[in-house]
């Protein structure tokens, strides 16, 4: 009975993938936009490669990056990998480094939003539901 009221609430729910080194960061991440009636965590990745195995297995409407990963991967890297294969799949950068020349990167690459990760309390909700509806969130103001 549980597992169908939650597999039924489940459904037309916003995915989203995150990828993030960080398994602690993932794990906030997943309780904050699990508890929205209008979001899930589809998957969770650590590493570049592992974020577009996921893309194609879980197939989310969202994917929220970190800029750095780990083994040396570049979150850049990977918003162009993403860009360059998904077009329409909507990305949201998260960064611990909030300089407008990061987040001109960002864009540049193909990103659909730019948040740091201090301001996450309280504007990654808002910067989620942004980027899904098909507008920038965080374009650089310099």
């Amino acid at each position: 009975m549980l597992r169908k009221r939650t597999a039924q609430s489940r459904q037309g729910r916003r995915r989203i993938l995150i990828v993030d080194d960080h398994p602690l960061i993932r794990r906030g991440l997943v309780a904050l936009i699990n508890a929205e009636p209008d979001l899930i965590v589809c998957a969770e990745a650590a590493t570049l490669q592992d974020g577009l195995i996921a893309i194609a297995v879980a197939r989310p409407d969202l994917v929220i990056t970190d800029l750095s990963l780990i083994h040396g991967d570049d979150g850049l890297e990977l918003v162009r990998d993403i860009r360059s294969r998904h077009l329409g799949l909507r990305i949201l950068v998260l960064s611990t480094h909030d300089s407008p020349l990061y987040v001109r990167s960002a864009f540049a690459a193909g990103a659909d939003g730019y948040l740091a990760k201090h301001q996450m309390t309280e504007l990654l909700l808002p910067a989620v539901r942004s980027v899904l509806r098909g507008e920038a969130y965080g374009t650089p103001k310099n």
